[in-house]
């Protein structure tokens, strides 16, 4: 590899789009949303499962915020792939062609 290969390489990464989390869950609040990597969903998940069920449920955002919630605020837990993403933009599509503009 050449020394100008070498340079023209880091260019074009920096022009790839890259996905630090392709796959998320969101953690459904009553007060908000919390985006969470897969593993710390799977923490969640086990917090929510323990019998008796903690009181607080402390995790990590992926932005790296630290959040301490009361379990009992805590709607649901919704897993976003980017198939599902895909599928949701594609029924959305489908769905806005089938309905009349003028519908209400």
């Amino acid at each position: 590899m050449t020394s100008e290969e070498r340079r023209e390489e880091p260019e074009q990464a920096r022009d790839k789009e890259v996905f630090l989390h392709p796959g998320y869950h969101v953690v459904v609040t009553t007060q908000g949303n919390y985006v969470v990597s897969t593993v710390m969903a799977r923490h969640i998940e086990r917090e929510l499962d323990r019998w008796p069920r903690p009181r607080w449920i402390t995790f990590v955002d992926v932005a790296g915020g630290r959040v301490r919630i009361r379990a009992r605020l805590i709607d649901g837990l919704e897993q976003s792939s980017v198939e599902t993403r895909e599928l949701w933009r594609l029924w959305r599509k489908q769905r806005d062609k089938e309905v009349p503009p003028d519908f209400d």
